[in-house]
Formats: C-alpha cells, sequence, structure tokens
C-alpha cells in the first residue's frame, strides 16, 4: 500500500495534480496550511493548520489502513516545534503506530515506541534541508509486522539522496 503525504502547501496547489498522478497510491494526505479551498484538491484526507481557515476541517484525524492506525494533525496545537511529548502521548492515546504531522516544515521519519512519525517537509517553505519536499510511504504487513519504507521527493517528483528510511511497526489493534 503507498500513501502520499504532503504538508505546508501555503495556498499553492501547483505540484500535486503531478504527485497524484506520478504515484500510484492508496491514499493522500495534507497535513495541515494548506490555505485553500479543499475542493482544488479532494483526493487529499485534509486536518487543519495554524494558517487555516477553513473551520469545517477537523484539527485531527484517525485512520485505518489494514495494519495502519494512522494520526494525522498538522502539529500545531501540540507544541511539536517545542517538544515531540505531547503528540506521543496523543498518538498512543489513540492506539496510532503511524503519525503524519506537519507545522516544522521539516523532514521528519523517526520510529519510536513502535510508533512511526513523519513529517513531509513543506511543499513550498521548507527549512533545515535545502528543496521543498513531500513524502511516499509504502507499507506492507508481513509475518513480522509491518514494514514501512518512507521515502522524500522533490516536488518534481526526484527521489532526495540519503533521506530514505525502512521502518518495522507492529500492526494496529483495531478499537
Amino acid at each position: 500500500m503507498k500513501l502520499i503525504v504532503v504538508s505546508d502547501t501555503h495556498g499553492s496547489t501547483e505540484h500535486l495534480p503531478a504527485i497524484l498522478a506520478r504515484h500510484s497510491h492508496e491514499a493522500a494526505f495534507h497535513c495541515g496550511d494548506f490555505c485553500y479551498p479543499r475542493g482544488q484538491a479532494p483526493e487529499f484526507t485534509y486536518v487543519r493548520g495554524n494558517c487555516d481557515s477553513d473551520m469545517d476541517t477537523p484539527e485531527e484525524k484517525v485512520t485505518e489502513l489494514g495494519p495502519l492506525r494512522i494520526f494525522q494533525t498538522h502539529g500545531h496545537i501540540y507544541g511539536v516545534k517545542q517538544s515531540a511529548m505531547r503528540l506521543r502521548y496523543r498518538a498512543m492515546e489513540v492506539g496510532a503506530n503511524l503519525v503524519l504531522f506537519g507545522h516544522t516544515h521539516e523532514i521528519t521519519a523517526i520510529c519510536e515506541n513502535d510508533i512511526l512519525y513523519v513529517n513531509p517537509g513543506s511543499l513550498l517553505l521548507p527549512r533545515s534541508y535545502f528543496s521543498a519536499t513531500y513524502a511516499l510511504l509504502t507499507a506492507e504487513q508481513n509475518e513480522e509486522g509491518v514494514r514501512v519504507e518512507v521515502s522524500f521527493y522533490s516536488p518534481e517528483g526526484k527521489e532526495q539522496p540519503g533521506l530514505s528510511r525502512t521502518f518495522m511497526l507492529p500492526p494496529a489493534v483495531s478499537k
């Protein structure tokens, strides 16, 4: 199963159609600060960021896809620029094994206590990396658990060298 993850586009939809067309995928997630009418890119599952004015968009969402329980948020309400602690507690509270978030505009792919945290960076205003980025996650369940490969791409579809990582997660327990 492949998942596309973008965040912090801040009004730009320029690259979204090409990203969706470039990768076969089961789901596409936008982690907030989209700053455009969601109807312009309805293929994404959205959460509201601190710069979004669409009050009909939730600040967090839990999605179950096969062996993954995905907790999606922008991150500002959890103070992710200061510490990941509140985000970690919320992920544990909802039983997530995958957390998708934005807000920092910084690429992240780390696993702690069997929970994978992914921030795709920003498609418009990257920080701590020279290029705008999005993430592609490839998940496959096997006898050992869920193997998740996280890769980061430039808006033009070039995989960013040295950033891909593979993680093993336990399957989510249905609630």
